[in-house]
């Protein structure tokens, strides 16, 4: 059973309740109240009958009289304010009567009660009847009035008002339990907001807020509803801008090993099998060495790129040197790719961190060495610096211009099919990228289909 449901049934049994004991009392008092002004009535026509009677005989009534003028005289006094419902009684035996049957059998008299009046309600032959009677002396003689007032129609009455009663109490009931579940399942609408909101960011919407528009507890349930929302957003953006920090840490470390590994293969392969004099293995071992120490800080920065927000180390680097340290890493992919290297230097020393800046460089070169096309007229792959400004211009396929916005995204490549058969994995420029990224520098693509690319990387 939803809330609102329950809710309505709660207030409704209490609704409920309230009217019925309402209904109840108001019955009750109604019926005790038109019962108490029936009774009075009664009795106040009793006790006129009997002072009127009783004035009229003792007026009339002489100490000789005899007993057959006695009993006339009382019959005639007594008949002048009798109607169809007055009783006189003497001595147990009826003297006058309109009525058929014997009310001293309901309400009894005697001595004790000399003039003091009474009253009764009976039930006599299927009719409600409600019986006065009171005590009164004439002469020596004591003399009991009654009235037998038959009040059938107003116990009819009551039944009736007792069932309007009833229908009036089960509209209220229906329109109030209408009106409740209206209030309620309006009051409850946020709340189901509420629920909707929840299974939504459950299945992963979690951009999904809540229109607050109330300044109740419902209103502020919601508040806090998107409060906590928002926590749960941020943590889960935290989360998988984490994870894709590992996830670009670890290809990348993949993808920056393969070039120097060439190396090392190479030069641990002529160590094996060659015949080196002393001065050729120190060089192979120097080279295996320089290339270790090299993949260890490369590591070490690209945990720091890819991982946290600590700034990387800068320190003004020998350009030239670097360069030509760059030749000798990629040198084994240009002979594969039959292509050639020049380098123009007209700055010095940069600012920046040189391992990651080699590591760029690296990739450019490898990628425009991977456009490059061996049957075309020889056309060296140009790296060049000119002020603040790093470039690398092949004269290869080129990318096209749909392409170019999208070739910095991790794991994109423009040609699966090529890329896929040389090894690419789509992360070379998703580094070159963050590591310019994380120097401040700008980078510019200038390329043309089937002309060439050129890479510009602007430093701050």
């Amino acid at each position: 059973m939803k809330l609102h449901q329950r809710i309505t049934l709660l207030v409704s049994i209490v609704l409920a309740a309230v009217i019925l004991a309402v209904s109840l009392s108001l019955l009750l008092y109604s019926r005790q109240t038109i019962l108490a002004m029936t009774t009075e009535q009664v009795e106040r026509k009793e006790q006129t009958l009997r002072k009127s009677f009783s004035e009229m005989a003792r007026y009339y009534a002489k100490a000789d009289d005899s007993e057959i003028v006695h009993a006339s005289l009382i019959d005639y006094c007594f008949s002048r304010f009798a109607d169809q419902t007055a009783v006189l009684m003497h001595d147990g035996e009826p003297v006058y009567t309109g009525v058929s049957i014997d009310p001293s059998a309901y309400l009894k008299k005697d001595d004790t009660y000399q003039t003091e009046y009474d009253s009764v309600a009976c039930k006599v032959h299927g009719k409600n009847l409600l019986i006065a009677g009171g005590m009164t002396s004439i002469g020596a003689e004591n003399y009991t009035v009654y009235i037998v007032e038959d009040v059938t129609d107003i116990h009819t009455r009551i039944r009736r008002m007792s069932l309007i009663y009833a229908g009036v109490s089960i509209l209220a009931l229906c329109i109030g339990a209408g009106a409740v579940m209206l209030l309620v399942k309006r009051s409850t609408k946020p709340v189901a907001a509420l629920s909707e909101a929840a299974k939504e960011i459950a299945d992963g919407a979690y951009e999904k807020r809540v229109d607050v528009q109330t300044g109740d507890e419902i209103g502020a349930l919601g508040q806090d509803f998107n409060r906590m929302a928002d926590a749960v957003e941020t943590k889960i953006s935290e989360l998988e801008e984490r994870n894709e920090r590992q996830r670009l840490f670890i290809g990348g470390v993949t993808h920056e090993f393969k070039t120097p590994m060439t190396g090392l293969l190479l030069h641990t392969g002529l160590l094996r099998r060659a015949n080196l004099t002393e001065d050729e293995r120190d060089a192979s071992l120097a080279h295996i060495e320089m290339q270790t120490a090299w993949l260890e800080r490369l590591t070490q920065n690209l945990l720091k790129l890819f991982t946290s927000d600590e700034a990387i180390e800068r320190s003004e680097v020998d350009l030239p040197a670097l360069f030509e340290t760059v030749r000798e890493g990629v040198e084994p992919k240009l002979i594969e790719r039959g292509a050639s290297l020049s380098i123009a230097c007209e700055t010095q020393t940069l600012l920046c961190n040189p391992d990651l800046i080699r590591s760029l460089l690296t990739n450019l070169i490898v990628n425009a060495a991977n456009a490059y096309d061996a049957n075309a007229p020889e056309k060296p792959i140009a790296l060049t610096v000119r002020g603040q400004t790093i470039s690398v211009a092949d004269h290869g396929r080129g990318i096209p211009k749909e392409a170019q916005s999208r070739i910095f995204e991790p794991f994109y490549r423009v040609d699966k099919s090529r890329s896929k058969k040389q090894g690419g994995s789509g992360l070379g420029l998703a580094l070159v990228k963050a590591i310019a990224d994380a120097h401040g520098a700008t980078i510019t693509v200038e390329s043309e289909p089937d002309v060439g690319t050129t890479v510009s990387v602007t430093f701050p």
